[in-house]
């Protein structure tokens, strides 16, 4: 099982160690002023997506670090905004609970900013998001039989928000947190190299309850034979999100704001899942 950071190719397995990166972070981002004083890095290997977004205090101190993850053209999800979830330590942790168009299951989201993005949310109004599942470990099966005869209480296309149901512990009831189980078909699987953290991970397209989703997941935290298109995945993720929006093109001559196309072999997948989708299918 990996950290957050080793999900999306940050090779660091220890406290020091994510302080480097962070300091790294700091001094090779780019830089936004913040109205208090403090300042928003945003450190992004462009080669491989691997994104990580780190708030500081006016005084230089670390507020709070996010890794997160942008593919060339990204799932996006439309849903609407139900409640916040506070942390009750750390604003930045604090988490958004969604309702997805055409699901029936509330989700639990963090955002990629924080407190940041959350101050100008438009709670009770529907946004398109985008959203990514960092798999802290991954068990794939070759087929529906494998899956089915593993004993997983899950169908092959689920989502069970388990972090929305509060645990008891030695201090009464935990806090929510952005994290579900999730189960699904593989649309897509590309390997990815972070030059800028040093190592390898895995971005999965997944077809599941009532949506595609983006995850990436260390290699070697997949349990089973490798992921490929057509296999079906069971993880538990923690689920990382921005708004949508366009992505400038400088070498567009119009200047226009469009995403670049995804390769013809995930398009492809993607409409065939929606379609599926949209006709009925067993779960």
């Amino acid at each position: 099982m990996t950290n957050r950071y080793q999900s999306v190719g940050f090779a660091v397995e220890s406290a020091a160690a994510v302080d480097e990166l962070l300091r790294r972070a700091m001094a090779e981002g780019v830089v936004e002023a913040l109205l208090d004083g403090g300042r928003l890095v945003r450190w992004h290997d462009a080669p491989s997506g691997a994104r990580l977004a780190v708030l500081v205090r006016p005084d230089g101190a670390v507020r709070s670090a996010t890794p997160s993850f942008r593919p060339d053209t990204p799932q996006v999800l439309s849903a609407r905004l139900t409640g916040l979830l506070p942390d009750g330590a750390d604003a930045d942790a604090d988490a958004v609970q969604l309702a997805p168009r055409h699901a029936s299951y509330p989700l639990a989201v963090q955002f990629e900013t924080g407190g940041l993005a959350i101050n100008d949310l438009p709670f009770g109004d529907e946004v398109d998001l985008e959203l990514v599942g960092f798999a802290h470990a991954m068990e794939c099966y070759p087929h529906e039989d494998a899956y089915r005869s593993s004993g997983i209480p899950l169908r092959i296309r689920e989502v069970l928000p388990a972090g929305l149901v509060p645990l008891a512990g030695a201090e009464g009831p935990c806090r929510s947190r952005a994290t579900a189980l999730v189960s699904g078909v593989v649309l897509a699987c590309t390997p990815h190299r972070n030059v800028c953290g040093g190592g390898e991970f895995l971005h999965v397209v997944i077809d599941t309850e009532a949506m595609v989703l983006d995850a990436v997941v260390c290699p070697q935290s997949v349990e089973g034979p490798p992921v490929q298109p057509g296999r079906i995945v069971t993880a538990s993720m923690w689920f990382v999100a921005r708004r949508s929006c366009a992505v400038l093109d400088p070498s567009r001559p119009d200047g226009a704001n469009h995403p670049p196309a995804a390769p013809q072999s995930v398009r492809s997948a993607v409409r065939r899942a929606l379609r599926s989708r949209r006709s009925g299918r067993p779960g």
